[in-house]
C-alpha cells in the first residue's frame, strides 16, 4: 500500500496544524502514515544534512513510494531527497522553503547568527524559545545550490500570495525550472491554514491516492 509522509517545518514538530490535518486525513481513509520528527539530532544541533538522512532512511523501510507532503522547510527536505533519488511517487509541498540555506546565507534578519553561531529561536512545537547552535550553519554551503537542482518528481506546490516567510518567487522559479509541476496560488499566508487552502490541500491529496 501506498503510505502518506508528512515533513514538517522549521522550529516545529509533526503535530503542527497541517500535520494534524494530514494524519487525520490519511487515518480515515486507512492509508499508512509517518510524519517523522525532524530536529535532528536535536533543534540545537540541526542541520538539513540529518533531515535528509533520517527521510532517506525512512523511505528505504517502506514497501512502496510513498507520497511526500512537505511543508516550509520539510518541503526543501523533500526535494533534496527527491534530488538525491529517493524512492518518491510523488510530492505535496506547502510553501516550500526553496533556497533556504542560500537565503540563510545572505538573510540580514540571520546576520546575528552568521556572526555569533547561535541563536535564540522560538520553537512551535515545544512553544517556548530554544537555542539553535552553529552545526546548522556549518551545514548550509552543502544545500546552497538547490536553484540548480532538476526533480523528476511529480510535485503540486500550495503557495500563499501573502506568505511573509517564503517568497512566492521562489515556488514560481521552482515551477519555471521543473516541468511538470503544478502551482497553486492561494489567498493566505505563510501558514496555508484558511478554509480554501486546506480544501485545496485536500483534493491534492485525494488526486495523489486515486
Amino acid at each position: 500500500m501506498t503510505g502518506l509522509v508528512y515533513l514538517h517545518g522549521f522550529s516545529s514538530s509533526p503535530r503542527g496544524n497541517k500535520g494534524t490535518f494530514t494524519r487525520l486525513w490519511a487515518e480515515q481513509r486507512g492509508i499508512l502514515f509517518h510524519a517523522p520528527d525532524l530536529n535532528l539530532p536535536a533543534f540545537g544541533t540541526l542541520t538539513l544534512t540529518a533531515q535528509v538522512d533520517a527521510v532517506e532512511a525512512l523511505l528505504l523501510g517502506l514497501a512502496e513510494p510513498p507520497v511526500l507532503v512537505g511543508s516550509s522547510l520539510g518541503g526543501f527536505i523533500a526535494t533534496a531527497v527527491a534530488q538525491r533519488g529517493g524512492r518518491i511517487r510523488s510530492m505535496i509541498l506547502l510553501a516550500p522553503a526553496i533556497r533556504f540555506a542560500r537565503r540563510r546565507l545572505i538573510s540580514p534578519s540571520w546576520a546575528g547568527y552568521r556572526e555569533r553561531g547561535e541563536m535564540e529561536v522560538f520553537h512551535h512545537g515545544v512553544g517556548r524559545p530554544l537555542r539553535l547552535g552553529p552545526e546548522l550553519l556549518q551545514d548550509l554551503p552543502t544545500w546552497a545550490d538547490d536553484d540548480c537542482w532538476r526533480i523528476q518528481v511529480p510535485t503540486v506546490i500550495l503557495h500563499g500570495r501573502r506568505d511573509e516567510a517564503v517568497p512566492l518567487a521562489e515556488s514560481e522559479a521552482y515551477r519555471d525550472r521543473n516541468p511538470g509541476t503544478v502551482l497553486h496560488v492561494l489567498e493566505d499566508d505563510h501558514g496555508l491554514l484558511s478554509t480554501a487552502s486546506l480544501d485545496c490541500l485536500q483534493s491534492e491529496l485525494g488526486s495523489a491516492f486515486r
